[in-house]
C-alpha cells in the first residue's frame, strides 16, 4: 500500500532523531517513487533561503539540528483538527492537504503538496501539537469503533462495502518495531477500505439507513487515521515528550 508522504517524512525525521538513519537515506525512502522532493521556507521558519526550493537532504539536515525530541503525523479533517494547535494559516493548509508533520517541539510543520509526481514541502511556524494517544490507546480505540460499526452494520442489515486491493506492506523507518509496521499497514488498508465504501451505498434503501452507514465509516476512518498517527508519532517506545493539552 502506497504511503502517504507525511508518514515517509515523520517515521524517517523520528528515526534522524534518535540517529537510527542517516540523511541521505532518510531522503532516499521519504522520496521512494516520486521524482523529487523540495522544501520550500517563504517565512525563513528554517533558516532556509526564502526565495528558492531547496533539495531535501539539505532540508533534513537543518530539521534534524532543528528538532531533538521527536516528529507527530497528522491527517487533519474538518471538525477534526488534532494534533493541530495553530496559527489558523497552517491548520487551514494542512487541511487543504489531509496530512502535516510537526515537531513536537521546536515550533513548525511541514504540510506536502503534490506537483505532479514530485513534492514540494512548505515549512510554517506551527504551535507544538496536542499530545498523541499511545499506539496502544489508538489501537483499542480502533477496534471499538470497528466492533460498533459491525454492529451497527448487521442490525441494518447493510454491506461495509467492497474490499479495497491490498497493494503492499507498510514500511516505516529503522526504530520502528514490528507490532508498528504491522498496525500501520492495517490502518492505512482500513482508511483505504473506508474511502472506498464511502463511495457506494452498500445496499441501503432508504435516506435513513444511508446515513446511518455514513456516519459509522467514518467514525472508523477518523479512528483508523488517529492510530496511523499514534503509530508513527512514537518511535519504538512510548516515551516520546509530546504537548499536553492543557498546555498554553
Amino acid at each position: 500500500m502506497e504511503l502517504l508522504p507525511s508518514l515517509r517524512m515523520t517515521a524517517n525525521l523520528n528515526a534522524l532523531v534518535h540517529d537510527l538513519i542517516e540523511v541521505p537515506q532518510a531522503a532516499a525512502a521519504i522520496t521512494a517513487d516520486d521524482v523529487a522532493h523540495h522544501v520550500l521556507d517563504p517565512e525563513s521558519v528554517l533558516g532556509l533561503d526564502p526565495l528558492t526550493a531547496t533539495d531535501l537532504e539539505t532540508a533534513l539536515a537543518s530539521l534534524k539540528s532543528a528538532e531533538r525530541d521527536g516528529w507527530a503525523l497528522g491527517l487533519p479533517t474538518p471538525g477534526q483538527l488534532r494534533p493541530l494547535r495553530g496559527p489558523r494559516h497552517f491548520n487551514e493548509a494542512a487541511l487543504q492537504a489531509g496530512e502535516v508533520v510537526i515537531a513536537t517541539s521546536a515550533e513548525l510543520g511541514l504540510v506536502p503538496f503534490q506537483v505532479g509526481r514530485a513534492v514540494q514541502w512548505r515549512l510554517f511556524p506551527a504551535k507544538r501539537p496536542f499530545a498523541a494517544a499511545s499506539p496502544y490507546e489508538a489501537e483499542r480505540a480502533l477496534n471499538e469503533a470497528i466492533l460498533a460499526a459491525a454492529r451497527a452494520l448487521t442490525d441494518l442489515d447493510l454491506a461495509a462495502g467492497r474490499r479495497p486491493p491490498d497493494t503492499g506492506g507498510a514500511l516505516l523507518a529503522p526504530g520502528y518495531s514490528a507490532r508498528q509496521v504491522a498496525m500501520a499497514n492495517r490502518t492505512l488498508y482500513l482508511l483505504l477500505a473506508c474511502d472506498a465504501a464511502l463511495h457506494d451505498d452498500g445496499a441501503s434503501l432508504s435516506s435513513y439507513e444511508a446515513n446511518a452507514r455514513s456516519r459509522m465509516l467514518r467514525t472508523v476512518r477518523v479512528a483508523a487515521g488517529e492510530a496511523l498517527c499514534a503509530t508513527c508519532s512514537w518511535i519504538g517506545h512510548d516515551h516520546i515528550p509530546r504537548a499536553s493539552a492543557d498546555e498554553p
